[in-house]
């Protein structure tokens, strides 16, 4: 099911607050939607038995609320996209092409269709760190929920990009940088949003190295030639400069550096 994002989510906003952002489950929801058995700190926003197309809704809401305002303070028009959670079985609707249609496991921004998608599966399997795509050495973090609000804010500052004139939108325009050096901006504006969530006391204590987990995991081996992504140890340092500083301008030279 598509929805879409025209405006800032005061409501989501208010009650994240209020409640914190959240406590670590036993386990998520399944890809088959079934409810959750724990009941997280942000229950007032959730209910107790939400699904992970739940969760991932609501942390999108939050990407989207703490974008739109800098965006259109900027003086650019507030962002809006679409997206799409499917679960088991459901089939992945989007107008870019995608190597494997049929995997389960899919986490991606189509600019062509300005749709954010990521399978209910693939956000199980971050959640529970068992999702690897190198070679490198495991870390000694967990994975947990904020694994999947990495995911969730990378492919929404995708779309930022593809607003800010950054990635093409049709077949027939060329990128104005490298796949590697979006992807790495993408990161440091992940971290300018965990930044917020952590101004506003939200963060727990192992949602940073949850995400440094995650970027372990699914960064690109270092041995891999033309790699379209960072390698783990790039990613986590892109992460950790739009952290650590909390303004988008910091990410900057990653768009003006051909990596």
């Amino acid at each position: 099911m598509s929805k879409r994002l025209t405006r800032v989510f005061i409501t989501t906003v208010l009650l994240l607050l209020l409640t914190g952002w959240s406590s670590a489950p036993n386990q998520p929801a399944n890809a088959q939607g079934q409810p959750a058995a724990f009941s997280p700190a942000f229950k007032t926003e959730l209910p107790v038995d939400y699904t992970m197309d739940d969760y991932l809704a609501y942390v999108l809401n939050d990407v989207h609320a703490y974008w739109s305002p800098l965006m259109t303070g900027d003086g650019y028009p507030a962002p809006a996209v679409t997206y799409s959670f499917p679960g088991a079985d459901e089939p992945i609707v989007t107008d870019c092409a995608l190597p494997a249609p049929n995997d389960p496991l899919q986490a991606f921004y189509c600019g062509a269709d300005d749709q954010i998608v990521i399978t209910q599966e693939m956000a199980l399997q971050l959640w529970n760190g068992t999702y690897k795509i190198n070679y490198e050495p495991p870390v000694e973090y967990d994975a947990g929920d904020f694994s999947v609000a990495f995911v969730v804010a990378h492919e929404y500052a995708h779309n930022l990009q593809t607003e800010l004139g950054w990635l093409p939108v049709t077949g027939d325009q060329k990128p104005i940088t490298t796949s590697r050096s979006t992807e790495l901006n993408a990161d440091c504006l992940t971290g300018v949003w965990a930044n917020s969530v952590y101004a506003r006391g939200l963060l727990e204590t192992t949602d940073i190295q949850e995400v440094m987990r995650t970027l372990a995991d699914i960064g690109e081996d270092s041995s891999k030639l033309n790699k379209t992504h960072g390698t783990p140890k790039e990613r986590t340092d892109a992460f950790l400069l739009g952290y650590n500083s909390g303004s988008a301008p910091s990410c900057d030279p990653y768009l003006n550096t051909p990596y």
